[in-house]
């Protein structure tokens, strides 16, 4: 069967049309979002994973997360935070929620977390968008946000939705992302003070 090039774009076409969601939509936070949003921000390594079932039958799974730092509004001295994502995996019943982050062991993330305290464990702000990973790329330690399962939009000025590139659009460097989150979580600090 011989394609015609008009016929050819047009099914091509036809495709990307068609191609299903990337997952959950939802709306894109701004790093200024995110961080207004967040109750901690913390640089941390996962240490381990353990998936629970809830009352209602439902799977959840905390993170323990030993922090390396505090970026911004934890409690001085904290040296662990324990993050719950919703799904898991328990023997052979699993269950999976789009746009829920997932952490593998010994992984270095920072995260922007809400709720927690005293036996309740922290949620991450925006689903995966509120977890950043680190990884080394030719010896300087950078930054990327977590997308996983997400299709993020914001409104735009007509109030029609739009794809959104997050809070972090591409890579940065670790030490330049830092630095910035914490003068944000600062001047956030100052405006609430007066």
């Amino acid at each position: 069967m011989r394609l015609f090039p008009g016929l050819m774009g047009t099914v091509l076409a036809g495709l990307v049309v068609a191609s299903p969601a990337e997952g959950s939509i939802v709306q894109g936070l701004e790093l200024e979002e995110l961080v207004a949003r967040a109750d901690q921000i913390v640089l941390g390594r996962v240490l381990f994973s353990e998936s629970f079932q809830r009352s209602d039958g439902t799977l959840g799974t905390w993170h323990r997360i030993e922090v390396e730092r505090d970026v911004g509004g934890g409690a001085v001295g904290d040296s662990e935070v324990i993050v719950e994502t919703m799904g898991g995996q328990i023997g052979e019943i699993g269950m999976r929620v789009e746009g829920e982050p997932s952490f593998a062991i010994g992984e270095r993330v920072v995260v922007f977390i809400r709720g927690g305290g005293p036996y309740t464990a922290f949620r991450p702000v925006g689903m995966a968008q509120g977890v950043m990973r680190v990884r080394v790329e030719q010896g300087i330690e950078m930054v990327t946000q977590s997308r996983e399962g997400l299709m993020l939009v914001r409104r735009n000025a007509q109030g029609r939705l739009e794809k959104s590139l997050g809070a972090l659009p591409q890579s940065e460097r670790l030490d330049a992302f830092l630095s910035r989150v914490r003068a944000l979580a600062e001047q956030g600090a100052g405006d609430a003070g007066e």
